[in-house]
């Protein structure tokens, strides 16, 4: 017997409500309240009752609602409450129990912050993230060789808003002679991003290990290249060679 009755029964459940919850209980379609005991809560009245002659003095036929207003007080509370501490029986469930009567309350976590600006499922506002932009050497290899250009400028071209903010340098170095320095200035389109026009030892910036080295260089917007042009403090010879890649990470508005 589902009652579907969504409310707090210890305030707003009424006499209807309990009536037919009643002529459910002393009707054919018996089911009972988990915690409600009719005999008991007869006899708790004075003077006692048998509980047969209370039901038929109580049911108003064929096993449907009960006339509330003939229910005593004491039976009335005794049903209330058990209902209240969340008793079912029957079919189906009962109403709810009240706040703090035995309920449990399920707290739902919030969705990460990282989930946050969706206009909708997979429909994103604008954001920022923090991402990787590899650089591409002009020459094809990005190694410095005896017959090697002087210099090798690395550049990346952005299709979204970019700021670079840390530069990543790796080499690899061949032979004996491989032992130059690599020198770069950094770029955003025009703009030299440094404090003078000297180039800079890149390898020392751009070394995994270092720390301190975050930069905050000029805002790119798309279609603006960055760019390092890098030179070697001393050329290798031979067949010796020094290859290096580049590569920024920074920020992205997606």
């Amino acid at each position: 017997m589902a009652y579907g009755r969504r409310s707090n029964v210890m305030e707003v459940v009424g006499d209807a409500i309990l009536g037919d919850i009643m002529g459910d209980i002393l009707g054919e379609n018996y089911g009972g309240v988990v915690g409600f005991d009719l005999a008991a809560a007869l006899n708790a009245v004075a003077p006692p009752v048998a509980a047969a002659s209370q039901a038929k003095s109580w049911r108003q036929g064929g096993g449907g609602g009960m006339n509330i207003a003939n229910l005593h007080p004491a039976v009335k509370a005794a049903l209330v409450q058990a209902i209240a501490n969340g008793g079912g029986g029957g079919g189906g469930g009962m109403l709810p129990p009240a706040a703090g009567a035995g309920m449990q309350n399920v707290q739902i976590p919030q969705r990460p912050q990282w989930r946050e600006g969706q206009a909708a499922p997979g429909v994103m506002l604008p954001d920022e993230g923090m991402v990787p932009l590899g650089l591409t050497p002009d020459d094809g290899t990005g190694t410095f060789t005896a017959t090697s250009p002087g210099r090798i400028t690395w550049i990346g071209r952005m299709q979204k808003p970019y700021r670079a903010e840390r530069l990543l340098v790796s080499s690899v170095r061949t032979g004996a002679t491989a032992t130059g320095r690599a020198l770069g200035q950094f770029f955003v389109g025009v703009d030299l991003n440094q404090g003078t026009l000297q180039p800079v030892d890149i390898e020392l910036i751009g070394a995994a290990t270092a720390f301190g080295t975050r930069l905050t260089l000029l805002q790119a917007p798309p279609g603006v290249e960055l760019s390092v042009p890098v030179s070697l403090s001393s050329t290798p010879t031979g067949t010796d060679s020094i290859f290096l890649t580049l590569m920024w990470t920074g920020r992205i508005v997606h």
